[in-house]
């Protein structure tokens, strides 16, 4: 049991908006909201965001056959989704269902989310098969950027019993994050910890970009340490939880969730301008990437 005294509430978790792919034998997120619920009896929101050229006002069919055609479609995802609610509400979890029609279809979560303020948003990464690996869709970027609600993206199949949560966080804020942020990532991940019975643990990478392109610039490890210990003391974390590296990010996070075979990562963005557009596709797109495991998005307030 994760006994936590941090600076931010605990996760709460009444409601969870799962995002459900149409037509789809396998539904990862759907999987873990279930598994979510029945640690906290939340309630599941299931919804299908689909779009087709198609159905288009003009594109082949007149306005109002569109229009009724459209209506047709999204009257068969409701059925859809009614058919993966039965079994759930028979299972005593409260369960209710929406379709939305629109492009791009991410803008149509996020104005969910805005309307029904769930506590956590699901979405499952798909399949790319010349990696054999899950990797995240720009629709699954431009949720990390502007979904406002805690973003779970599932990579991963069911959680153990007491699972591995990594926070990845930076003491040394070098990459402008608000200093608030990495005590809301750690309750983010405490939170999962506690309900599931796991295991928390923290991550900072102290990498710094080669000088000149080329000599490696060393890190301190006495006081790239203390930083992540004070962190971690300040939020009622032991040090033996605590993990550094001087390494690139890049390959020092996913190896650090592998080696800890961690159920999830919990990570902070706050990238929501055109400059964080260009940023967000860089480093973090290739860390997120090459994580095997779960990812818990966390913005700040």
């Amino acid at each position: 049991m994760v006994i936590f005294r941090g600076f931010f509430p605990m996760l709460e978790l009444s409601r969870i908006l799962v995002v459900i792919e149409p037509g789809s034998d396998s539904q990862p997120a759907l999987d873990k909201a279930v598994q979510l619920a029945k640690y906290t009896d939340s309630e599941l929101e299931l919804m299908i965001c689909d779009y087709s050229a198609y159905l288009e006002d003009g594109y082949y069919f007149d306005p109002i056959q569109a229009q009724k055609m459209r209506y047709e479609h999204s009257e068969l995802h409701i059925k859809e989704l009614e058919a993966m609610a039965a079994p759930l509400r028979e299972q005593g979890l409260e369960v209710t269902v929406t379709a939305a029609w629109g492009n791009p279809p991410y803008e149509e979560v996020i104005t969910r989310v805005k309307d029904s303020n769930p506590s956590l948003v699901i979405k499952s990464t798909r399949h790319h098969n010349k990696l054999a690996r899950m990797v995240l869709s720009n629709e699954d970027w431009e949720l990390i950027r502007y979904c406002p609600a805690p973003l779970l993206l599932v990579k991963s199949q069911l959680w153990p019993s007491s699972p591995v949560f990594l926070a990845a966080v930076d003491p040394d804020h070098v990459n402008d994050k608000p200093a608030a942020l990495d005590h809301k990532i750690i309750s983010g991940a405490a939170s999962l910890a506690a309900i599931s019975g796991g295991q928390l643990h923290l991550f900072h990478s102290a990498w710094q970009p080669p000088l000149a392109g080329v000599y490696k610039v060393l890190s301190d490890a006495n006081q790239e340490g203390n930083k992540l210990k004070n962190l971690a003391t300040l939020n009622g974390i032991c040090e033996s939880s605590c993990h550094w590296s001087d390494e690139d990010v890049v390959h020092a996070l996913p190896t650090t969730a592998s080696v800890l075979n961690a159920s999830a990562v919990v990570i902070g963005a706050v990238s929501r301008s055109r400059i964080d557009r260009v940023l967000i596709g860089s480093t973090a797109e290739k860390v997120l990437d090459q994580l095997e495991c779960d990812v818990l998005v966390i913005k700040p307030d």
